[in-house]
């Protein structure tokens, strides 16, 4: 479908200034980037970073919605592991989206272009695969995001069917939830999906411009309206703020409160920006992903 199309992609790399700044966001909403991996001469290449998820241990993994590439990163930058490439073949990616790792380590890529679920084990060896396209419980239409509870459980994003379906850590079906429409509960084509402080379930519904907040069975615990234009990932930090990035509809990634309060916006210049991800220390990590880029954060203290 052409809402992942990255047709930004060819812009010229670049990165613009500095600081973050919002009028009235002195409440914990100013950030000021701290490194740019991607653009010195021995960094990785990132083609379309895309899905980005953080490890107990701070250790950072992304994937390439082009170039296919599951890595891992420790919190400065250094690869630690990089697997996979682009293509249909057990092991190989194919429109890589979510990013997701379980307590024990294991990693899930969810592929949006072959429909399915890839999982490997810590080390980054393939282990195992399942979904295929179509419409029955465990098939997809496009998996787009992947999170993992603290129990083991798998949560994808079912795009073009338009519901959330869990899986247990070897792909059997558990459960399912959703239908097209609007009225809470339903969705039009979910993108992000991640698990809260509280285990709760977010799942960004593109389609009707909300998140919705669920519980792990699926009934519907909060509708949040006012997230920005076009938003498609959703991440949180263990205080519950939460950031909601629009990569199409104005290239922005915004910060908000536990309460749904606007903070403010994180970094200049991002063009198409996808997924983010908080780690131990509190930087924020953006996959910059028009430009090719994953940036780090840091929170400005108001003072």
């Amino acid at each position: 479908g052409g809402v992942m199309a990255l047709s930004a992609a060819t812009i010229p790399l670049s990165v613009f200034g500095q600081e973050s700044d919002v009028p009235g966001a002195s409440d914990g909403g100013a950030w000021t980037e701290t490194a740019v991996w991607g653009v010195e001469p021995d960094d990785v290449r990132f083609d379309a970073p895309n899905g980005l998820t953080i490890d107990a241990n701070g250790d950072i993994y992304s994937t390439e919605f082009q170039g296919g590439h599951l890595r891992k990163f420790t919190a400065d930058g250094t690869l630690e592991l990089e697997v996979g490439g682009t293509g249909d073949e057990p092991g190989m990616l194919a429109g890589a989206i979510g990013v997701a790792v379980a307590p024990d380590g294991t990693i899930y890529v969810s592929e949006s272009g072959s429909s399915r679920v890839s999982r490997f084990d810590p080390d980054g060896a393939f282990d195992a695969t399942w979904g295929s396209p179509g419409s029955e419980p465990g098939q997809f239409l496009s998996a787009m995001g992947i999170a993992v509870s603290d129990a083991g459980e798998v949560f994808v994003a079912d795009f073009g069917n338009h519901r959330v379906q869990v899986f247990d850590r070897a792909g059997a079906f558990l459960r399912q939830w959703g239908q097209p429409g609007s009225a809470p509960g339903d969705f039009q084509n979910p993108i992000g999906v991640q698990i809260g402080p509280a285990g709760d379930v977010w799942v960004v519904d593109s389609g009707n411009e909300r998140i919705q907040v669920f519980a792990p069975d699926g009934e519907v615990m909060r509708v949040l309206d006012d997230v920005g234009p076009g938003p498609q990932i959703v991440s949180l930090n263990d205080a519950g703020e939460f950031f909601v990035s629009s990569p199409w509809a104005d290239s922005q990634v915004r910060h908000f409160a536990p309460d749904g309060r606007l903070l403010g916006t994180v970094g200049d210049g991002l063009s198409g920006p996808h997924g983010t991800a908080t780690g131990p220390s509190g930087n924020l990590y953006v996959a910059d992903t028009a430009n090719g880029l994953i940036r780090t954060f840091e929170r400005v203290e108001a003072g």
